[in-house]
């Protein structure tokens, strides 16, 4: 007889594989045309089917975001020896958004989901407190920090793959969006822009890392610590 255990463990993952499915679809189409119908057919099953697994689109989208942050964030270990809070803090800001730049709209998926319900970021939120408290942070202000961190992973990742350039290593084509930046009227701009797009800093990925530096070193001037 088969137990309950065994058919919620099955449930489980026929849940996953087609969780899978939809990353799948994701990557290829993107969140635009994901449907709980199209990935029905996709699977070979009907729509009615489909919904015994998964109740929503919502739903799908929470655990898309989980399956995206778990597989992203599997390499990023605890604090070791010689390691600040500080890069251990601007490690967690760039795993993240790079896992959500992995995939097709990642950013959009992690976004629309209700993050922590999921309880995929929640492991890796905990590790940070426990490394912020013995830091000397309050809990509140180290709740703060990281939240703030992992908010501008999310928007900085929407902010790339919104770009037309987003996936373009033709530095000509990238370089097609400068002349909108009037070097006469804004020179400070313009340069900075250009030397990002020259290749004098390592692009986006430099650029994110300083700014979640300065998100990092604020948190080290917070009052009270």
């Amino acid at each position: 007889m088969t137990t309950r255990m065994g058919t919620e463990d099955a449930a489980d993952a026929r849940r996953k594989e087609i969780v899978a499915a939809a990353l799948v679809l994701l990557d290829e189409d993107g969140l635009d045309r994901l449907s709980l119908r199209r990935l029905a057919t996709h699977l070979g099953m009907h729509a009615p089917g489909l919904y015994w697994y998964i109740e929503s689109k919502q739903a799908l989208i929470n655990l898309m975001s989980k399956a995206i942050i778990e597989e992203g964030l599997a390499h990023l270990g605890w604090l070791v020896e010689g390691q600040t809070w500080e890069d251990w803090l601007v490690e967690l800001a760039r795993t993240v958004r790079s896992a959500l730049l992995q995939r097709r709209d990642g950013a959009r998926v992690v976004a629309g989901s209700y993050l922590l319900h999921t309880a995929a970021i929640t492991p890796f939120i905990e590790r940070a407190l426990e490394i912020l408290e013995a830091a000397g942070f309050p809990r509140l202000v180290a709740l703060g920090g990281t939240m703030t961190l992992i908010r501008f992973a999310i928007g900085s990742a929407l902010d790339e793959q919104a770009s037309p350039f987003h996936g373009s290593a033709e530095k000509e084509k990238r370089r097609a969006v400068l002349p909108a930046i009037d070097a006469e009227r804004w020179p400070r701009t313009a340069d900075g822009i250009r030397q990002v797009f020259d290749g004098r800093v390592r692009g986006r990925d430099e650029m994110f890392r300083w700014g979640a530096m300065l998100i990092v070193r604020g948190m080290g001037q917070t009052p009270g610590r």
